[in-house]
Formats: C-alpha cells, sequence, structure tokens
C-alpha cells in the first residue's frame, strides 16, 4: 500500500468479499459497515498515509461505542441504540486511518452467558471462545485484518487461542476504556484487547489505541513506548518464571498440556532462562474473580433487572441477578484476596528477577457448544491477570490431535508490553503455528 501497489479500497473491497464467503458459516458480524468503509478507503487513497494502519479495515466488538453504526451489546435491551460519539479506542484508530469494516458479535452485555451465533471455524461444532466471539474468527478467516475487543476475565485471550489467532490484554490503565458500554463491563477488571495474525501487528494496533485518555480517570499518564523497536531483540538471556503449582495439575489437558510444554522448550531453545515461581495465593482466582466481576457488571443492571427482565437471554439475567445480591463483605473479602494475589506477583517477579512469566492461555481447547455450560473451565489462567492488572498475550502453539489450537500466554510486568511483545514475536518467528489458516471445507460447513 505505501507502494501505491495496493489501494485502500481495494483491500476493503476483498475483505468485504472474504465477509460475504464466510459470514453465512461462522457469523462474526453483526453489523457490516460496507458502505461506510468504502467510503473511508477513499478518502484514506486520497491522503497522505497516516502511518502503517492507513487504510487496513479493522473489527469493533459490539460494546464498543461507535458514532456510525449502533452498538447493542448482544442484547434485545439496547436494540437500536446509538451515541454521537466514537470509544476513545475507535477515534484513535480512525485518526492512524484505519478502517472500521463493522461491529462484531459478543455475548449478551460481555457476559458469556449465551451461546453466541459465531461459530469457530476450526471446527463449526465447537465454542469460538467469548465475550469478543467476532473478533477471534473474523481474524483467523481474513474477514478483518484486526479487531478490537474487551477482556474483563479473559474475554480476548480465550477467543485468540481456540482461534490460533494473536490475543493482546495490555496493563489496566494503558488503553482507553472510554465508550464501552458501562452495561457490558467490569471496570476494575476490564481491559480493551487486540486481536491480529502476528504479534509484530498487535504491537502496530496497541501503539495506535495506547495512551492516557483524561475522559477515562482509569488511564496511566505515562509515555507510550514505540512497542516494534525492541520486537527483533529475541529471547537471549531472558528470565521467564513458570508457576507449574497453579498452571498446571488436573485441569490442564494433557493434550494442550504437551503443546504448553512443547512451546516452553521452544524458548529455552532460543535462549531464555525458565524459573520456577510459586503462587500460592492464586487459589483465590475464580472465587475472588467472579464476586469481583458479578457485583461490577451487575451494578448498572438493578433497573432493568425489574423492569425489562424478560428481556434479557435467561442465563445472563440469573448471572446479574446474582451479582446484585453479592453482600458487601464477600465483595471486600475479593478485593483483600485481590491485593494478595497483586503482591505475590510483584514479589515473584522481583525476587526471581523475572522479564515476564509463560504460562498456558487456557487449559482446555475449545469445548463443543452443547458443553458451554462450564464455561469456568475456560478461565482460572487468564482472570488472575484481570484482577492484577499485568498485560498479557496469547500467541499460538500448536494444535492438537483434533486440530483444535492452543495457546501460549506470556505475562509481563505492568506496562512493559514491549517485553511480552518481544517473546512472543521470538517465539512465533520460530514456529508455523500463526501462518496455520482454518479450511471451513473440511470443518463440515454446511
Amino acid at each position: 500500500m505505501r507502494e501505491r501497489k495496493l489501494s485502500a479500497v481495494e483491500l476493503v473491497e476483498a475483505t468485504l468479499r472474504r465477509i460475504d464467503e464466510t459470514e453465512p458459516v461462522v457469523h462474526a458480524y453483526v453489523h457490516v459497515a460496507a458502505q461506510q468503509a468504502l467510503a473511508a478507503a477513499q478518502r484514506a487513497d486520497a491522503e497522505v498515509p497516516r502511518g502503517p494502519l492507513h487504510g487496513i479495515p479493522i473489527g469493533i466488538k459490539d460494546v464498543l461505542a461507535t458514532r456510525d453504526a449502533r452498538t447493542e451489546a448482544g442484547s434485545r435491551l439496547l436494540a437500536g441504540f446509538t451515541t454521537s460519539h466514537d470509544a476513545t479506542v475507535v477515534r484513535r484508530l480512525r485518526e492512524a486511518g484505519a478502517v472500521i469494516i463493522g461491529k462484531q458479535v459478543t455475548h449478551e452485555f460481555a457476559c458469556g452467558q449465551d451461546v453466541p451465533p459465531t461459530r469457530n471455524p476450526w471446527n463449526l461444532r465447537h465454542y469460538p471462545g467469548g465475550s469478543s466471539a467476532g473478533g477471534g474468527v473474523s481474524v483467523a478467516l481474513g474477514s478483518s485484518l484486526g479487531a478490537l475487543g474487551t477482556d474483563a476475565g479473559g474475554s480476548v485471550r480465550k477467543p485468540a487461542a481456540v482461534t490460533a489467532t494473536v490475543g493482546l490484554k495490555p496493563t489496566h490503565g494503558r488503553v482507553s476504556g472510554w465508550g464501552t458500554i458501562r452495561a457490558a463491563s467490569a471496570p476494575s477488571l476490564d481491559h480493551v484487547g487486540t486481536f491480529t495474525r502476528s504479534v509484530e501487528d498487535a504491537a502496530l494496533l496497541l501503539q495506535a489505541v495506547a495512551g492516557y485518555d483524561p475522559a477515562d480517570r482509569r488511564t496511566i499518564d505515562e509515555p507510550v513506548p514505540d512497542y516494534l523497536a525492541d520486537l527483533d531483540r529475541g529471547v537471549a538471556g531472558l528470565r521467564l518464571g513458570l508457576a507449574p503449582g497453579y498452571f498446571a495439575g488436573p485441569e490442564l489437558h494433557p493434550e494442550v498440556e504437551a503443546l504448553v510444554e512443547g512451546a516452553f522448550k521452544e524458548l529455552e531453545r532460543l535462549g531464555a532462562t525458565l524459573v520456577p515461581v510459586e503462587l500460592p495465593a492464586f487459589r483465590f482466582t475464580l472465587p475472588a474473580g467472579f464476586v469481583i466481576l458479578m457485583a461490577e457488571v451487575a451494578q448498572p443492571h438493578r433497573r432493568w433487572l425489574v423492569e425489562r427482565p424478560k428481556d434479557y437471554v435467561p442465563g445472563t439475567r440469573r448471572l446479574l441477578e446474582l451479582g446484585s445480591l453479592v453482600p458487601a463483605a464477600h465483595l471486600q473479602a475479593a478485593h483483600r484476596a485481590r491485593m494478595v494475589m497483586r503482591a505475590e506477583v510483584q514479589a515473584a517477579f522481583r525476587q526471581a528477577r523475572l522479564d515476564a512469566m509463560v504460562t498456558p492461555t487456557l487449559p482446555i481447547t475449545s469445548m463443543a457448544l452443547d458443553e458451554m455450560v462450564d464455561l469456568p473451565r475456560l478461565i482460572p489462567f487468564t482472570l488472575p491477570w484481570n484482577l492484577t492488572g499485568l498485560p498479557a498475550l496469547s500467541v499460538p502453539c500448536g494444535f492438537t490431535p483434533a486440530g483444535l489450537p492452543a495457546g501460549l500466554q506470556v505475562v509481563g510486568r505492568p506496562l512493559d508490553e514491549a517485553t511480552i511483545l518481544r517473546i512472543g514475536h521470538a517465539y512465533e518467528q520460530a514456529t508455523p503455528w500463526h501462518r496455520q489458516r482454518p479450511a471451513l471445507a473440511g470443518a463440515g460447513a454446511r
């Protein structure tokens, strides 16, 4: 595109054709902004390029406000809802020259308690990950070149792991969440994150959306570094922590464990040193995380739960009703457990002189859709990093004999996204997994 061998209009037209090919099967989008995207591409072709995202089609999770498309958060309660503004991250993408290609499927209010219409392109009978279901699927298939999602317990990294894409959850406060539908957010846990096909693309997207936002008091007023500067430095000499006391055991499926162990060995071969650490307080992850998540998400729903209960999906309504009944003492205990977890992982980084930690992204592969009642099985390895606010990156690390993807998770120090991107990029360049694409014809399409 820089050399004018490909125009933004041609790229957007090709992406729209890919959407037409795949949407009848996978349903990653709730709204395709074809006319607006083509108009934005025409403007991009008429301008001097603003940077590496100029003219690139990006999908947006349907909980992030867009001034030119409805934002319904996957719920009948917000049917037809529009805003006059963009979420900060959407505005920053437009300012970088990106083209918004459409709004993408989310679980109702990002709660993960309903079966989304979206299907996993690696096996259409399996869960596509959630709650940012459409983002991972669209990037895996090329019906977007990147996507924005939100992640309060793993909702970017889960879809990334089960679709063999790259999912990045930055440090809490590194990226503005202003413009996220409040009824679909747990503010102290929520992060806006990215889906891409490569770690380099994740760095490019983060570069565009990161930074202080006076409209969001959660954001951190610190300079944004050049995330590409050290991307090719490799992992030689880095110390990477393992915590097998938590990120292993009976919850970890043997096929996933074998793939992740292979990834650990590859990092060692590339020159990293693996250092075992203990994180006993992480046993509080699920009880503390669910209490905080349920209470924070439920708060803005109190009136709707009384006045419009039948407009919710039943599973979502039950979760929100439970969240509205969480006793204050339980919430206080959950926050105390969270503080202990934060202190413990900070001490582990300091005492073991860690540059990052590496874990499985998920303990299992994508579950069959008829097994979705057991969603807590998916989040014990992602939720700790929402509670602690640390940056976490999921990269593909192989496929099971059944052809289902698994993910390697790289976790860094606060605001040190550059290091986890560097580690993920080094692993990615040494392995073939990120280059593999799903073949829908072989996945039971009908």
